[in-house]
């Protein structure tokens, strides 16, 4: 991935991770949100510890073909937003966030990178929770030395008012980015600018179902049920063809 024009500052690296079980157009979506809020490449990235748990679905090699798939829809397609242009697709095995994170900084000079990770309100509660640590603050000071967070909320996975109380909370506010996926250009223009610049625009519905809405469980299900203008209306057309091609999904 290339270095922004000015090196004054370390390049921000947004990372989606996520099990691309298959990739939608609401993972489309979330790129865009990390694009505007400052990001300057984007890492898809697959947990292959997740895969190996006999999840439901697509295997690894299949996962990555989609994920490539959809890179270079982006790469090929979005003039709007840089980073969406400068796109990579990698794997890990590993299944906290710190470990992820190292092998990622070890691959460039010290303090030029700075690693965004995109995730939703679920995901987030789950790397605070105090559980995992013996002082959550104190802990995770090393990883918010290299990373940071950008967070969407989803429905029925917290409300960005629910989100903004766990982040106060947590101890590492400046570390975190609230995102929203708009509907409507109306509902963007109405929004006060800190909101509204951190928003995805989403000019229309997708035939009955909101781009926030999507998941990868409504396309499998989809899929199985045959419903394949459902299917894409959730996904690009080259994942579609990768799908149908290696009949995935279909039992």
């Amino acid at each position: 991935m290339d270095r922004p024009p000015s090196t004054e500052r370390p390049t921000r690296i947004a990372i989606l991770d996520s099990s691309f079980n298959p990739p939608t157009k609401a993972h489309y979506h979330l790129l865009k949100a990390a694009a505007r809020v400052g990001c300057d490449a984007v890492l898809l990235l697959l947990a292959t510890n997740n895969v190996d748990k006999g999840q439901t679905g697509a295997g690894a090699v299949e996962r990555l073909e989609m994920m490539e798939a959809m890179a270079m829809d982006s790469i090929s397609n979005d003039k709007e937003d840089p980073a969406l242009r400068q796109i990579a697709v990698g794997l890990t095995t590993h299944a906290r966030f710190m470990d992820k994170a190292q092998p990622i900084l070890d691959q460039y000079e010290p303090n030029t990178v700075q690693l965004s990770w995109i995730m939703g309100h679920d995901t987030m509660t789950r790397l605070f929770d105090p559980k995992y640590y013996n002082d959550v603050h104190a802990d995770m000071a090393p990883f918010f030395e290299k990373c940071d967070v950008i967070c969407s909320s989803r429905p029925g996975h917290g409300s960005r008012e629910e989100m903004m109380r766990f982040v106060e909370q947590s101890g590492h506010k400046d570390k975190v980015t609230l995102v929203d996926i708009i509907e409507t250009e109306e509902v963007k223009s109405s929004l006060p600018s800190t909101v509204a610049s951190t928003a995805v625009s989403t000019a229309e519905k997708r035939h009955g179902i909101e781009i926030r809405e999507i998941s990868s469980t409504i396309v499998r299900d989809a899929v199985k049920n045959k419903d394949w203008l459902l299917v894409e209306r959730c996904v690009q057309p080259s994942v579609r063809e990768i799908i149908e091609k290696n009949s995935l999904y279909a039992s």
